[in-house]
């Protein structure tokens, strides 16, 4: 996931879980001669209670196995590197973690996530899972991750300031202007343009809306395209225009819910976490919110950039423990499981059949509401490079909407600079 949200915000959590959770989740160490089964994952936002039962439920249904859960912090990018320095040096001391969308081809290629197939056919989990995330968790025929839990990229607006959700860019500018016209100081639409992770999902999300593609046939990434050009341009010209500030190229998840929650802007892209906090008590937008898929330059529902985690197995675990590192994944990516994590985390279910149990519509109707735009999200590039270009489509991406370089200049660069690291140019 690419939020960037402060550690303290879900600090109260994971010290409700335990300090890190070095204990399992009955309370105790479990019992003398047990297997000891450990979960890294990252905290989720909410009462510790009910995946702390979810957690105990696993070990009740499994007397032999003591399950010890440790959080990581919230960064996607310090998950990153702790899984890149413990993996690459054959940890063993762990047996299931959490892996970011574009983690998995990486972890795999590496030899650090096992072979999963046995246990979840490819087969049973593209039958049973949104399209979205399994493009990330089975790689070349082979099951490698099972989907936890997704988030999509999504489109907030006022519906006391603009007429309805705009279907297209050009609706967009000419609401959030006309909004602005209306509204001093007013901003009209606030995104995520600072240098990092959330700005190539805005990209990406572009580049979808005006019919791009993020690989070609044979795998290679495409950047140096017309829909690029065009993306990146439309960024670009929202800050010139007038219809974003100038201070969005600062602005992550955060920055950005901030302005929108304190009622500055009519139109904000975020992931769907943020909707829980505008409609808080004595949040100044509560009931004043609007979410729709984000436009397309055709008018056809946008494609969010897909976000969210799958879960693995360490590949450096002894046999015994990988089928009970499996049996666990099992466990918490079930229809139960995901019905929990949506009722009482607000996380979107992967799983296809969750959005048809009226559960779900009693428990979780906006989590439900979402289906149509976590049905269409989309995966950044699916490429074991993905982290080793990531900083390069960053730093491109983000010359090309300061203006620093034309789109045509930063993506020739950016190809470039792709197909070497990828081997392309070989």
């Amino acid at each position: 996931m690419v939020r960037t949200l402060v550690f303290t915000v879900v600090l109260g959590l994971a010290v409700s879980l335990g300090q890190g959770c070095q204990r399992s989740p009955g309370g105790g160490r479990g019992a003398p001669g047990a297997t000891r089964l450990v979960l890294k994952y990252q905290p989720l936002w909410g009462p510790p209670e009910p995946f702390r039962e979810l957690l105990a439920r696993f070990e009740r249904e499994n007397p032999g196995v003591t399950l010890v859960t440790e959080a990581l912090p919230n960064s996607s990018d310090l998950a990153h590197q702790f899984f890149l320095t413990a993996l690459g040096g054959g940890a063993e001391d762990f047996d299931v973690l959490i892996a970011d969308v574009v983690w998995v081809p990486e972890f795999a290629r590496a030899g650090w996530i096992a072979d999963l197939s046995e246990a979840f056919p490819p087969e049973q989990v593209r039958a049973e899972f949104l399209p979205g995330p399994v493009e990330a968790a089975v790689l070349e025929g082979r099951t490698y991750a099972v989907p936890w839990y997704l988030d999509v990229g999504v489109l907030y607006f006022r519906t006391d300031l603009v007429p309805r959700a705009p279907r297209t860019y050009a609706e967009l500018e000419r609401f959030a202007l006309e909004a602005r016209a209306k509204v001093p100081g007013l901003q009209g639409f606030v995104w995520q343009g600072r240098q990092y992770e959330g700005l190539s999902c805005n990209v990406y999300e572009a580049l979808w809306g005006h019919g791009g593609r993020a690989l070609g046939d044979g795998g290679r990434v495409l950047l140096d395209t017309e829909a690029g050009r065009e993306a990146l341009a439309y960024l670009r010209g929202l800050l010139t225009s007038g219809v974003s500030p100038e201070t969005v190229m600062a602005f992550g998840e955060e920055e950005s819910r901030r302005v929108f929650q304190e009622g500055r802007a009519a139109f904000m892209r975020n992931w769907p976490y943020a909707w829980g906090e505008a409609q808080k008590e004595g949040s100044p937008i509560r009931g004043k919110v609007g979410m729709a898929p984000l436009p397309t330059v055709e008018g056809v529902p946008g494609f969010g950039a897909l976000g969210g985690y799958q879960l693995a197995v360490n590949a450096h675990v002894s046999p015994e423990r990988k089928k009970l590192a499996a049996r666990l994944i099992a466990h918490l990516t079930s229809h139960e499981a995901n019905l929990v994590l949506a009722a009482h985390y607000g996380r979107n279910p992967p799983r296809k059949a969750v959005y048809d149990d009226p559960r779900l519509k009693e428990q979780a109707p906006f989590i439900a509401s979402l289906r149509e735009m976590v049905e269409r999200a989309r995966s950044r590039p699916a490429t074991p490079y993905y982290n080793l270009i990531a900083d390069v489509l960053q730093s491109e991406f983000s010359a090309a909407v300061a203006g620093l370089r034309t789109p045509k200049d930063a993506l020739q660069r950016v190809q470039r600079q792709v197909d070497h690291l990828t081997g392309e140019d070989r």
